[in-house]
């Protein structure tokens, strides 16, 4: 018997039983029996899907990859990473330069902002004595 972990990471056949707003429910085999995963909106297309009806229909013969399996039983599935032409797009990692600059940004305002309203209420004193 095959643990279900196993198949992460492999590119099965399988068939859409059911289509939601989200995603699609696909059923795969598995030891003698089969397993329902959900490929999510944004796993069934490397395009923008708004409409899952328009790329899917229940009965569809799809490939997908097995992205992960939860704790609870759980499978998350990818119809748009099972094409062999897909790449991750590696982005580079910016965003710890957009925090670390932001941050400093935030400061140097929040600073300045407290200096400001320190010196209004330093004048509205001296005027109401």
């Amino acid at each position: 018997m095959i643990a279900l972990q196993e198949l992460q990471g492999q590119i099965i056949k399988g068939k859409v039983v059911r289509l939601e707003e989200y995603g699609a429910f696909v059923e795969v085999p598995w030891d003698e029996t089969t397993v329902t995963g959900l490929v999510h909106v944004s796993e069934v297309d490397a395009d923008f899907v708004e409409n899952i009806y328009a790329y899917l229909a229940e009965g569809d013969e799809v490939d997908v990859k097995v992205l992960d399996v939860k704790d609870d039983g759980k499978v998350d599935l990818s119809i748009k990473r099972a094409d062999p032409d897909w790449q991750d797009e590696e982005m580079p990692n910016l965003r710890s330069k957009l925090d670390k600059d932001f941050n400093k940004r935030l400061r140097r305002f929040m600073h300045k902002s407290q200096m400001i309203q320190g010196e209004a209420r330093r004048q509205r004193r001296g005027r109401v004595e």
